[in-house]
């Protein structure tokens, strides 16, 4: 048991986590596939207007509801930060009692947290230190989001996509 209980953090943040707005299975789907298509589109125009290419490997963007997006971000926090608890750590260690109080306690507010980041990120590039990096966009948020500021849905897809392909582009395009 680490000082952090990944597994807890990602239970907690999909419990903690709203599902987003009510929509029928037809309207899900079609949100789905329209911001994969809007994803798409995005490639191009910031090709052109950056001068930069997403290798043509790069994956498809998947299109995640909350608790996906919680789950892969829990995986990614883990590999970024288990090296430095444990460098932190080193020559401290905690009782077996403490270690899964512990990791209980800063598992759940890191899922806390995370369930809190899920209503309001409408698309990220996911690093994935430990996996495959993947463009990562939020449908119940692009949807809740467009919807509140009462603005054509397709455009704000559209512009979602854009940004999110920018941050892809900027971290695959050249070897950093």
């Amino acid at each position: 048991m680490g000082y952090v209980d990944w597994d807890f953090a990602i239970t907690t943040g999909r419990t903690l986590a709203p599902a987003g707005p009510t929509v029928s299975a037809a309207q899900a789907s079609a949100e789905v596939q329209a911001i994969r298509e809007a994803a798409e589109r995005a490639r191009g125009p910031v090709a052109e207007t950056s001068r930069l290419q997403t290798p043509a490997d790069a994956p498809a963007a998947l299109v995640v509801d909350r608790p996906t997006w919680i789950a892969v971000n829990a995986h990614s926090m883990g590999a970024l930060l288990e090296p430095a608890i444990e460098t932190l750590t080193a020559g401290r260690p905690a009782s077996a009692a403490a270690a899964s109080i512990g990791g209980k306690v800063t598992g759940a507010e890191a899922g806390a947290l995370l369930a809190y980041l899920s209503t309001k990120v409408l698309g990220q590039y996911d690093l994935a230190p430990e996996g495959d990096p993947a463009l990562l966009l939020v449908a119940p948020n692009i949807m809740s989001v467009a919807r509140e500021l009462e603005v054509d849905a397709a455009d704000f897809r559209l512009w979602v996509c854009m940004h999110e392909e920018t941050h892809r582009v900027q971290f695959t395009a050249n070897p950093w």
